[in-house]
């Protein structure tokens, strides 16, 4: 655990929302960048509030967050039991950002890679009539700071998803985006599978099917802060068979395929992100229980 009196399914400063944006950070050891990110974040002439999900890290993030989130009402975290996968963390936030009543979220990665002064044009973007901003790699004026294999990897990755799903956008693993939740039915996200990295592939294919409105926006992507990368090489196999599954299921989302069930609160952990599942079974995203 994470120190005295921090318990896994603790959420701390989760019951006011300040702002109607709020923006999303998945964390895993990330102590040595989360105090410049936050202060970036909050710095923003966008009012904005901010979600972190961490999972039980040992290096104390959630602590430090949590410290944070009780001095400043902007600031929420929410401590998971142990590592469960980026992608579900991402679909907690997104159900935590419907479940508190904002009208946009933002998701982002915690380790500096993306640039919160990019927030705003994301933003901006909704604004003028997108219901989904992309932060692109790939688009005209986009950058990325990955070299050799690094870069040769992402680079193809991306390319091999808009030649094989035959859609026109260019950055498809990136998971730095925006979007207005009024315009993405409830369980259109959340609702995904994908637990892992390729949740971001299966998120982009699934708004883009949806006939929603998508743009992207082109970002610098850089090299992460502090510390090392978190993704195993394992889920690069992974990723191939998640991109062969949605290139043969063109299936679409249907309004009321993934309701929020009757009850929204655990019998578990007792917090309100129960989430019906596709053939009706309900899962608890915070702890990652079934839910009866």
């Amino acid at each position: 655990m994470n120190g005295p009196g921090l318990k896994f399914d603790d959420a701390v400063g989760t019951t006011a929302r300040g702002s109607r944006t709020l923006v999303f950070l998945a964390t895993y050891n990330e102590r040595s960048n989360i105090a410049a990110l936050l202060d970036a974040i909050l710095a923003l002439p966008v009012a904005c509030d901010v979600l972190v999900v961490d999972d039980n890290s040992p290096d104390g993030t959630s602590r430090f967050v949590a410290e944070r989130a009780a001095a400043d009402p902007r600031i929420h975290v929410l401590v998971r039991p142990k590592r469960l996968g980026i992608g579900s963390a991402h679909r907690l936030g997104w159900l935590h950002a419907r479940r508190f009543g904002y009208g946009r979220v933002v998701t982002m990665d915690a380790d500096m890679s993306h640039q919160p002064a990019d927030i705003p044009r994301l933003l901006r973007a909704l604004d003028e009539g997108a219901d989904v901003a992309l932060g692109s790699r790939f688009a005209p004026g986009g950058k990325l700071d990955y070299q050799g294999w690094r870069l040769f990897l992402s680079r193809t990755a991306n390319w091999l998803a808009r030649k094989s799903l035959g859609l026109s956008l260019r950055e498809y693993t990136n998971s730095f985006r925006a979007a207005r939740l009024d315009k993405l039915p409830l369980g259109l996200i959340e609702g995904l599978t994908n637990n892992g990295y390729g949740f971001f592939l299966a998120e982009t294919v699934r708004t883009a099917r949806q006939g929603l409105r998508v743009v992207e926006i082109p970002i610098h992507f850089h090299d992460r802060g502090a510390g090392r990368s978190k993704m195993p090489k394992f889920q690069i196999v992974l990723g191939v068979a998640n991109l062969l599954y949605l290139v043969f299921d063109r299936r679409t989302f249907k309004l009321g395929q993934n309701g929020s069930g009757a009850r929204f609160e655990c019998v578990h952990c007792g917090k309100p992100y129960v989430i019906t599942m596709h053939l009706g079974a309900r899962k608890c995203l915070l702890c990652m229980r079934d839910h009866a």
